[in-house]
């Protein structure tokens, strides 16, 4: 019974451990204009955040009368946690970061009949936040599109990823995906 006991103690223990590892560390938090600007692990950037009746609204793009939003909070709890930070001002966050911010894609929606956009996918960083994100039929070559806002005929990023070589990883990874995913839809078809 009481090796049951350690045991059942013990896999609660690494539970909260790898729990409380995968946070992303909040680095960073400005207001400028009522925008909320939020830095993680020194690395992410996500921009033009609301802060609207005690909640945390992020920015979104409006297609036939339908919002679709650039970032969710996977967990209510942090980003409660959040938005009691911003709620009272706090300028000294963590200069720590985690060893590794991890990612995996989340989604991928090949689009019916591409004409720029070929398909809308999402990538969650450390089980924390999803950021939507597309692929693009460029000029030259496919490429991800993250997101921004078109403000007087010019698009300005709201979301960025500062470490070059994880970005080029993240995005390498989801071209990859995309064309499983578009080679697999195609074979089901045949």
């Amino acid at each position: 019974m009481q090796i049951k006991q350690l045991l059942i103690i013990l896999l609660f223990f690494l539970f909260c451990v790898k729990s409380y590892a995968l946070n992303l560390n909040l680095t960073k938090i400005t207001n400028k204009n009522n925008k909320i600007n939020i830095e993680f692990n020194n690395i992410l950037q996500l921009q033009d955040f609301v802060l609207r009746d005690g909640n945390l609204i992020s920015p979104f793009y409006e297609s036939n009368g339908i919002k679709y939003y650039f970032f969710y909070f996977l967990d209510r709890k942090y980003k409660q946690e959040i938005i009691d930070k911003i709620n009272k001002k706090e300028n000294s966050f963590s200069s720590k970061t985690n060893e590794k911010t991890e990612y995996k894609i989340n989604k991928c929606n090949i689009v019916k009949k591409p004409k720029t956009i070929l398909a809308f996918m999402s990538v969650i960083f450390n089980d924390n936040i999803e950021i939507n994100c597309n692929i693009l039929n460029g000029k030259y070559r496919l490429w991800v599109s993250w997101p921004s806002l078109k403000e007087n005929d010019k698009w300005r990023k709201i979301f960025d990823i500062k470490d070059k070589s994880l970005k080029d990883k993240i995005e390498t990874d989801l071209l990859k995906y995309y064309k499983q995913k578009r080679n697999d839809d195609k074979l089901k078809k045949e």
